[in-house]
C-alpha cells in the first residue's frame, strides 16, 4: 500500500498502480476524494525529475501536512526517469509541473524547441560533479590529477564538464591519462588501484567508495568555476499565464515543507516513507541531510529556498554553449522567472 498525496484534515489510504516507461518504474498515485473536496481542490500532476529519493522530501511533507490543499491544490506526484522525459511530459500536457536540471531544460530550448517551458525556481542549485579519490592518493587540489589516471564513463568525457574544468583550473589534460570505464564499474577500478581518480557525483558516488575504503574529500567542480545548475521546478508558459496563482501556491507549500525537513530530518523521512514504502530509509535520510550542501550557490546562499541568482544562470548557459555544443543565443530570462515565488518574510 502506498499513500495518496490527498491533502485534507485527516488523512486517506488507497491503492496505488505501477505503470512504466522506458524501462523505468513509475510510481503513480491513485486519487479519490469525496465530490465536496475533489470540486475546491485544483488538480494538479506533477512529475519528479527521478525515481523519488531525499531531495524531494519537501514534497512530500507538503502532501502529508496539507500544505497543498491549504493552497486549494491537490497534487498527484509521479516518479521520473530523468529530466529529460519530465520536460518532454511536461511540454505534452501531460503534467503541469515538472522538476527537472535547469542545465537540461537550456539545452532542450535550443536543441528541441521547448521555448514554451521556464523554470520558476531552482532547487537544486549545485553541481555535486567532483573530482572522487581514495585517502592518500596526493589528490587533494584541481590541478593534483596531472600525472594521474582518470578512470570515467564515456558520457562524462563528451557532456565537456571534464574539458571546462580542466580549463578553469588550468589543468593540462594531456598529463592524465584516461580510461573509459563503462557500465558503473569505475568505482570499482577505484577500489581495485586500477585507476587513481574518477569523476562522479560526490554524493552519492563518493558515498558509495567511502563505504568502502577512505577517500579523499571529493573536489567539487561548482567551487572550482563549473557549474550546472540543477533540479527546478518548471511548468508550461501557457499554463503559467492561466494559473500564476496557484503555481506560487505550490512553490509556498514546498517552501514550507523544506523549512519542516530542515526541522526535523528524521520526521520527513518518515513521512517519505508512507508515500514510497519500498525505498531505503537510511539512504533516504542521508539523501535528506546531504542534498542540503547543494541547494544554494554562494550567491544565493542566505536566500529564499528556490531563488536563482542570474549570473549563476549566465554561467549554466556560457558553459553549455561552450563544452556542451548548445547553440547560442540563450538569455536567463528565457529559461527561469522569480515572479511566482511567494514574497519572503
Amino acid at each position: 500500500m502506498q499513500r495518496t498525496h490527498i491533502e485534507q484534515g485527516h488523512k486517506m489510504k488507497l491503492n496505488f498502480k505501477l505503470s512504466t516507461a522506458i524501462g523505468a518504474m513509475l510510481l503513480s498515485t491513485a486519487i479519490t476524494v469525496s465530490p465536496g473536496l475533489a470540486q475546491d481542490l485544483e488538480k494538479m500532476r506533477l512529475r519528479l525529475a527521478w525515481i523519488a529519493g531525499g531531495v524531494d522530501a519537501p514534497i512530500f511533507v507538503a502532501a502529508e501536512k496539507g500544505y497543498f490543499a491549504e493552497e486549494g491544490l491537490m497534487i498527484d506526484i509521479v516518479d521520473g526517469n530523468g529530466s529529460t522525459g519530465t520536460i518532454q511530459a511536461v511540454g505534452n500536457k501531460d503534467f503541469e509541473i515538472g522538476i527537472a536540471g535547469l542545465g537540461a531544460l537550456a539545452q532542450a530550448q535550443q536543441a528541441a524547441g521547448a521555448s514554451d517551458i521556464i523554470a520558476v525556481a531552482g532547487l537544486l542549485q549545485k553541481d555535486p560533479t567532483s573530482i572522487i579519490s581514495l585517502k592518500g592518493s596526493g589528490i587533494t587540489e584541481p590541478k593534483d590529477i596531472e600525472g594521474k589516471k582518470l578512470g570515467t564513463d564515456a558520457s562524462n568525457l563528451e557532456d565537456g564538464m571534464i574539458k571546462a574544468f580542466a580549463e578553469a583550473n588550468d589543468i593540462d589534460m594531456d598529463k592524465v591519462e584516461i580510461l573509459i570505464i563503462n557500465g558503473g564499474a569505475d568505482r570499482v577500478a577505484l577500489l581495485k588501484g586500477d585507476v587513481d581518480f574518477i569523476n562522479g557525483w560526490a554524493n552519492p558516488d563518493g558515498d558509495k567508495v567511502a563505504a568502502m575504503a577512505p577517500i579523499e574529500p571529493p573536489i567539487l567542480f561548482a567551487d572550482h568555476g563549473v557549474n550546472i545548475l540543477g533540479s527546478s521546478v518548471i511548468v508550461r508558459k501557457d499554463f503559467l499565464a492561466d494559473h500564476g496563482e496557484e503555481i506560487t501556491g505550490f512553490l509556498s507549500a514546498i517552501i514550507r515543507g523544506k523549512a519542516d525537513v530542515e526541522a526535523d530530518p528524521e520526521a520527513a523521512r518518515d513521512i517519505f516513507m508512507e508515500y514510497r514504502p519500498d525505498a531505503d530509509p537510511e539512504a533516504i535520510l542521508d539523501q535528506i541531510k546531504t542534498m542540503a550542501k547543494y541547494e544554494h550557490t554562494a550567491l544565493t546562499e542566505g536566500k529564499s529556498y528556490g531563488v536563482l541568482a542570474p549570473e549563476d544562470i549566465e554561467l549554466t548557459i556560457s558553459l553549455l554553449e561552450k563544452y556542451a555544443g548548445m547553440e547560442p543565443g540563450l538569455t536567463p530570462e528565457d529559461i527561469y522567472s522569480d515572479a511566482y515565488l511567494p514574497a519572503s518574510d
